[in-house]
C-alpha cells in the first residue's frame, strides 16, 4: 500500500500601505506599533477555506495551465485543503501534494487580492460586483506534519502579541549588545538539553 505525502504550508495575509514602506525614518516602539497592527490586520469573513483552496487551484491553473493542475491532483485538484483558517489572526495553513507544494507557494506568491465584504471602505471594486482588497501572501513555513505548522504559528502569534505590548523577547545575542551577564547557563546551575527538530520527515 502507498502512502500519500503531504506537505504543510503555514502562510501569513498581510495589508501592507504602499505609501508608508519602504520607510527610511527610523522607526521607534510607539510609532511602530500602529504600522504593526495595519500590517497584520484581520480578514474579512468573505475569505472562506473553501474560497482560499479555489483561488490557489485557479492561480496555478493560470500560471501552469493544465500540467499544473495536473500535478495537483486532477481536474477537481482536490489535492490543495485548507486544514486552518483564521480571519482574526489573518493565518492559514494549506494541505497539498508532496511533489507539487512549490506550485503552490508560487501561485501565494502571485496571489495580491481578498475578497472582502461590501460596506468595506478599503477594498476595490470587482468586475462581479464584489468587493477585494490588496494584501501579500507570505509562507512562513513548509512542514511534513500539521502538528510543526500548528507549533509554529502558536509561536509567531506569541512574538506577535509580545512585540505589540512593546515587550522585547530576549535573543541569543541581545545580551551581549546590551552587556549584561551572559555567562553559560550550565555555570548558572541550569539545565541544556540539546534536540534536533526534523520537520520535513514523512510522517
Amino acid at each position: 500500500m502507498v502512502r500519500l505525502k503531504n506537505r504543510y504550508l503555514l502562510l501569513d495575509i498581510l495589508y501592507p500601505d504602499p505609501s508608508t514602506w519602504p520607510s527610511t525614518k527610523p522607526s521607534t516602539p510607539a510609532s511602530s506599533t500602529p504600522a504593526q497592527l495595519a500590517i497584520h490586520a484581520p480578514t474579512s469573513d468573505a475569505l472562506t477555506p473553501g474560497l482560499l483552496a479555489k483561488m490557489i487551484r485557479e492561480q496555478v491553473s493560470e500560471l501552469y495551465g493544465d500540467w499544473g493542475v495536473g500535478r495537483l491532483g486532477g481536474a477537481s485538484a482536490g489535492g490543495v485543503h485548507v486544514k486552518y483558517l483564521s480571519p482574526a489572526t489573518s493565518t492559514a495553513i494549506i494541505r497539498c501534494p508532496r511533489a507539487s507544494f512549490r506550485l503552490v507557494w508560487s501561485a501565494l506568491t502571485y496571489m495580491s487580492h481578498v475578497p472582502t465584504t461590501g460596506d468595506s471602505v478599503a477594498g476595490q471594486r470587482r468586475p462581479n460586483g464584489g468587493r477585494e482588497r490588496a494584501c501579500v501572501f507570505r509562507v512562513l513555513r513548509v512542514s511534513g506534519t500539521m502538528r510543526k505548522a500548528e507549533e509554529e504559528a502558536i509561536r509567531r502569534a506569541r512574538r506577535e502579541i509580545m512585540r505589540v505590548r512593546g515587550v522585547e523577547e530576549e535573543g541569543v545575542l541581545q545580551g551581549l549588545v546590551s552587556g549584561r551577564d551572559i555567562t553559560p547557563a550550565v555555570d548558572r546551575g541550569m539545565d541544556i538539553v540539546a534536540g534536533s527538530d526534523d520537520d520535513m520527515d514523512d510522517e
